[in-house]
């Protein structure tokens, strides 16, 4: 069954992409009944049905100028969010690709893609949900997909701490939704955000805006941000490095992606409390950091840190950060990953590589494109980071946040030293006379994102046009 709607151009649109998810997740367990052995050909079958989604999201384009809902109004899709969606799907689509191909530590299994698109469902419907009711029942799907995803390999003892540490945090963030869920209804009587949006506009109720203040707490406690991040530290160490790199990025993106698109009805001083705890934490605690995976997840929540601040002004630079960030880091897990070929003593076979002086790569090219990664997180020009802060730190000064725009400079700058120590590890590795090939299936997808990742300068002023296109 497939929606079909007219927009107001009279032009024909479909939205069926949680229906080919859905059939996805059918077919794939029906070809596991039927081969259970050949893991990889699973991984393409879903590969090859992501990629159909992702042409079925460009094909429902028009439905953003229908102010199009379903479901008594639960599901909104609208200019802000249709962005969101397509980075979404392309970015599971790229980390995946990964599984598709044989490593030599070898981690897969028949029940990842599965789990995945599951999860997948949760993070394309999230920044449209339009009801206080069905975001629990969304960011559960999201989050409960993400525990298994997170344990999958259970014969590790890690990644099942991790798995029951993620399950117990997620459900105290949980509560805190549903307490907010609460009082918002008795004030309001009613869950619906456009309902609590009209209330708003009516009874200017500050009320309802302290109640809101919790579900963003448990939000911001779910994505992992200061001061509510020692658990995602923890559960990222634990966890396998191809579930970190996945499990790092997607949920807070997803998440963000919803504040974002709902700011208008968040205390904006709140956010701003966050972003000044989580660049001061997350720049000074990896400066005495060796564990790589430790200095990552800490670049993720200075990173997000960042972008809370145009998620308070609403502003298109949003788009232009997230855009360089998911690239960065989808780069460096899959270059972590390649690497793990080099390892002749791992740590274990789920994380090969633990602390940063294990970057022995005896390949000069994925050296190169790690250095470039960490440079573009240093923010050097022409880098896609570069571009990135720029954007950030000028959407701020045009709205008069000088002293904001001035602490992203300071704490990048702190930043920068725990960056240059693992570029200086790096480039120990580019005096190696000798250098060893990569699989080319994974060589291929690093050189397409490098390529899109040096040139992203030629195309951000395209990036731009295309984003005011939509959002106009």
């Amino acid at each position: 069954m497939v929606i079909h709607i007219t927009t107001d151009n009279n032009i024909r649109v479909r939205f069926p992409l949680c229906l080919m998810l859905f059939s996805i997740v059918i077919i794939l367990l029906i070809y596991i009944a039927f081969n259970h052995a050949n893991i990889y050909h699973i991984n393409r079958l879903a590969s090859l049905g992501l990629l159909y989604v992702l042409y079925l999201a460009y094909n429902s384009l028009d439905l953003r100028y229908s102010l199009f809902t379903v479901y008594n109004d639960w599901f909104k899709l609208n200019d802000t969010n249709i962005p969101l969606v397509y980075l979404q799907i392309i970015l599971v689509i790229f980390l995946l690709i990964y599984t598709t191909v044989k490593q030599r530590y070898d981690i897969s299994s028949i029940w990842i893609y599965l789990l995945i698109v599951i999860n997948l469902i949760g993070l394309i419907l999230f920044p449209m949900v339009n009801d206080l009711l069905l975001l629990y029942i969304i960011i559960e799907l999201q989050s409960y997909s993400l525990y298994i995803i997170t344990g999958v390999h259970h014969k590790s003892y890690n990644a099942t701490r991790g798995s029951m540490l993620y399950f117990v945090t997620g459900g105290i963030a949980s509560i805190g939704i549903l307490l907010s869920s609460y009082f918002v209804y008795n004030t309001v009587g009613s869950c619906n955000i456009t309902d609590i949006t009209n209330y708003y506009a009516i009874h200017n109720a500050s009320s309802l805006f302290d109640s809101l203040d919790i579900l963003v707490l448990a939000l911001i406690f779910k994505m992992g941000l200061a001061p509510l991040h020692s658990w995602s530290i923890a559960v990222y160490n634990y966890a396998p490095t191809y579930i970190t790199g996945y499990i790092s990025i997607v949920a807070k993106v997803s998440i963000l992606s919803w504040i974002y698109t709902n700011s208008n009805l968040i205390h904006s001083d709140l956010l701003i409390i966050v972003f000044y705890l989580s660049i001061i934490i997350a720049a000074y605690k990896p400066l005495f950091q060796v564990n790589f995976k430790t200095i990552l997840a800490y670049s993720g929540i200075l990173n997000f840190g960042y972008l809370l601040l145009p998620v308070c002004l609403q502003d298109p630079s949003y788009y232009i950060y997230i855009i360089q960030y998911v690239v960065t880091h989808i780069l460096i897990f899959l270059c972590l990953l390649a690497s793990n070929e080099f390892i002749t003593k791992p740590n274990s076979q789920w994380s090969p590589i633990v602390n940063v002086n294990q970057l022995v790569i005896p390949n000069k090219l994925l050296c190169v494109c790690l250095i470039l990664c960490f440079f573009s997180l240093i923010g050097i020009p022409p880098l896609p980071g570069f571009y990135g802060k720029f954007y950030v730190i000028q959407s701020l000064m045009k709205y008069n946040f000088t002293v904001e725009a001035l602490s992203i400079v300071v704490f990048s700058v702190i930043a920068t030293y725990y960056y240059a120590y693992v570029i200086k590890q790096l480039a120990t590795n580019l005096m190696i006379p000798y250098s060893q090939p990569i699989n080319k299936s994974l060589a291929l997808v690093i050189s397409i994102l490098l390529v899109f990742f040096i040139t992203y300068f030629v195309y951000i002023f395209n990036l731009l046009d295309v984003i005011s296109i939509i959002l106009s």
